[in-house]
């Protein structure tokens, strides 16, 4: 039996409004195994109860929702005052078996306990997934906001699983990425002391804000672009455990001058654990950006990590560029479904303004068959290129010299170079100043006419006076 002393966590919940449990709150933590309501103590919510069954009804996930399910129990389940075999669970759902009412409460938002973790006090809960506590933090040994992923009490690892967690902190813990949020310390010897703390660069995350950064201008949203492009070649330098993303994983940072800074944690453990146990597809946050092979039941741990990675990333690109999931709104399965199914259309198709050579890489990255998704520095570099800001100053290379120009000759005006056009390679600045004297100025037609009598005027008296002397001389000389 789990019963919840404390509030902790963003979490599906079984509060007992009635019967000899009332005011009890019981945590529905698995989405992958179903939690078990009944009379035994090997259940999940254990109910004092002689009109419940051993093991009365069990609830588990399905395509994104929570389903109720009697197990032939001897005096059946209510769900909503109706009996059921199965049904349905909606947020605020009542749940009567025997005696006792319960009622779900699908998303009770509750706030941290009061407790520190490795020195860091917890301040804020981010969210739960499948029975970790993800929580804003602040160590002061540090003197830095850090986040804490914490196992709840007696959910912690234990073989294979402590095996694969203690294999990516060693991989993660070594990490140096300025987009990249490092491990600071872990901690798997106890299974009611396992969590892990890492650096945070503070700030909401990108679900939280998106919104507002859909409003912004497209290119401050390319920008986001260029940094999630950054990050997905970043954390393939940890195999293995970096894979899928979406948006609750990101944290947005603004900074002046320079707009928004993303970051990332490098290693997940809700992440890593709905990986491992084929629950992600029923985690709402991944919903519109899980790869094809990901998206239905099976072993997801044959999936290449960078080319999940880089089907997840593209599908937040898009999301940010085009102000809409790519593959749209609808229930859960049939957004799975068209994840398998369907190819989106090219981002640029939506928005004439979003460059070519993003639209068709994010296309590619969309791919159904991964081998067909780039991965690659070599096959993405090119497009954070084309993205990077044009601020650099390019030192020239090679035989180009500056032409001689006399000292006091205006300098050539440098330091605003003509914007890129969208879709084309910025042009760099030339770090040499090219000095080049401008050619003499040649008189206009206007000029010449206004002159024209002046010189008629000279070469009239010219002649007249060569005429006079002439005529002094000839006279002179008889």
């Amino acid at each position: 039996m789990l019963v919840i002393e404390y509030n902790t966590g963003t979490m599906p919940v079984l509060r007992v409004r009635k019967g000899k449990n009332e005011g009890e709150a019981y945590t529905v933590f698995s989405r992958k195994n179903p939690t078990v309501l009944g009379r035994g103590e090997d259940t999940e919510v254990c109910l004092d109860d002689n009109r419940c069954s051993r093991k009365h009804a069990h609830i588990m996930p399905a395509s994104g929702n929570w389903l109720i399910q009697d197990l032939g129990s001897s005096n059946g389940t209510l769900l909503n005052g109706e009996k059921i075999d199965q049904g349905r669970l909606q947020d605020q759902a009542t749940i009567q078996i025997g005696n006792s009412l319960l009622v779900f409460e699908e998303e009770e938002n509750l706030p941290p306990p009061r407790r520190e973790i490795y020195g860091a006090r917890l301040l804020e809960t981010e969210r739960e997934e499948g029975g970790v506590f993800v929580y804003h933090a602040y160590q002061a040994a540090l003197d830095r906001a850090v986040r804490v992923d914490l196992f709840a009490e007696g959910q912690g690892p234990a073989g294979e699983l402590l095996d694969q967690i203690q294999d990516a902190v060693k991989s993660a813990a070594s990490l140096k990425q300025d987009h990249i949020n490092a491990i600071v310390s872990s901690e798997f010897s106890d299974i009611n002391k396992s969590y892990l703390v890492l650096k945070s660069q503070g700030g909401p995350s990108l679900e939280d804000g998106l919104a507002g950064i859909l409003a912004e201008p497209l290119a401050a949203r390319l920008d986001l672009v260029r940094q999630l492009l950054l990050i997905t070649l970043a954390k393939q330098e940890i195999p293995g455990i970096c894979f899928p993303m979406s948006l609750t994983q990101f944290q947005v940072q603004a900074e002046t001058g320079t707009g928004r800074i993303l970051s990332a944690a490098a290693l997940e453990l809700p992440t890593l654990l709905g990986l491992r146990d084929g629950s992600l597809r029923h985690l709402s946050a991944y919903t519109n950006y899980l790869p094809p092979e990901l998206s239905e039941d099976g072993d997801a741990g044959a999936a290449q990590g960078e080319k999940v990675l880089a089907y997840s990333i593209a599908a937040i690109s898009y999301h940010l560029l085009t102000g809409a999931p790519a593959m749209g709104q609808g229930e859960t399965r049939d957004i799975l479904e068209k994840h398998r199914e369907l190819k989106p259309a090219p981002a640029n198709l939506i928005d004439s303004n979003i460059p070519e050579e993003v639209s068709d890489l994010l296309g590619k990255m969309l791919e159904k068959t991964p081998a067909e998704r780039p991965s690659l520095p070599e096959e993405i570099d090119p497009v954070i290129s084309s993205l990077a800001p044009n601020t650099e100053v390019v030192e020239i290379q090679g035989d180009y010299q500056p032409e001689s120009e006399p000292a006091d000759q205006p300098l050539a005006d440098i330091s605003s170079p003509p914007l890129a056009r969208t879709g084309q390679e910025p042009k760099p600045v030339i770090s040499r100043t090219r000095m080049e004297s401008p050619p003499p100025a040649r008189p206009s037609m206007l000029k010449n006419l206004v002159t024209l009598p002046f010189w008629a005027a000279l070469w009239a008296a010219l002649f007249y006076g060569s005429s006079k002397v002439a005529e002094i001389l000839f006279t002179g000389a008889q």
